[in-house]
């Protein structure tokens, strides 16, 4: 594992920090809108949050190869992965809502659990490669 600046490692921290934020205000407009009738506002925070989602992932992922790619594998595979599954969560998400095809939910529900895993873990990670350098330091 090569070394990585700390300027590096707090704007990694800062892009997983933001992304990981944004998938729990995910997860809280998606409860807001579960079993209501008067729900379109929620589905419509939810769809947004989940572009702003999508972009942050997607920053994350290309600032983890750009900047990362040398110093860990996994978290380079984890913002990939991370980002791949966001935009089959979204797609799924506007299959359900845009075709009412309701019976993806079922699909929906627990991939959103994956990607609040790796929304968990990446900062986690971060967090630690910080320590560890200072640490070398």
């Amino acid at each position: 594992m090569s070394t990585t600046s700390p300027s590096t490692l707090k704007w990694f921290s800062a892009l997983t920090g933001l992304t990981s934020l944004a998938i729990f205000v995910q997860a809280i407009t998606a409860g807001e809108f579960v079993s209501q009738k008067h729900r379109g506002g929620w589905i419509d925070a939810h769809d947004i949050v989940a572009d702003v989602v999508a972009v942050l992932a997607l920053a994350t992922m290309i600032f983890t190869i750009v900047a990362l790619r040398k110093t860990s594998r996994a978290l380079l595979v984890g913002t990939i992965v991370l980002f791949v599954l966001v935009v089959v969560q979204t797609l799924i998400g506007h299959q359900i809502s845009d075709n009412h095809q309701d019976w993806l939910i079922g699909v929906h529900v627990p991939l959103a659990f994956i990607v609040f895993g790796i929304a968990v873990w990446l900062p986690i990670n971060a967090a630690m490669m910080r320590r560890a350098a200072a640490k070398s330091a």
